[in-house]
């Protein structure tokens, strides 16, 4: 599900997710699952550029890329988290299991 950055109740995730903003706070956008240290996040540079980026928690940026709209943007973001979700898989099933 996304959000937008003005819906973050946090004061402290609000932090950390607009250290990883580099263009507009107003357009940032963010989708996490919880169980993962990554979310993913859409931002607008210029009207018909849209970034997005999947981040770790702790502040590496894993993977990025742009777009031409933001609902593109948000399905390329979706599947890079998928894609790291399934890569970091079986880290998740060990510490589970």
């Amino acid at each position: 599900m996304w959000r937008s950055f003005q819906d973050i109740p946090s004061d402290a995730e609000a932090s950390w997710i607009s250290a990883s903003c580099l263009y507009s706070l107003a357009t940032l956008e963010i989708a996490c699952e919880p169980a993962m240290t990554s979310f993913a996040l859409t931002e607008r540079r210029q009207p018909d550029l849209w970034r997005w980026a999947i981040v770790c928690v702790e502040g590496p940026l894993v993977e990025e890329g742009w777009e031409t709209t933001q609902a593109e943007a948000k399905r390329a973001a979706v599947g890079a988290l998928e894609h790291e979700m399934a890569r970091l898989k079986p880290e998740y099933s060990a510490v589970a299991g």
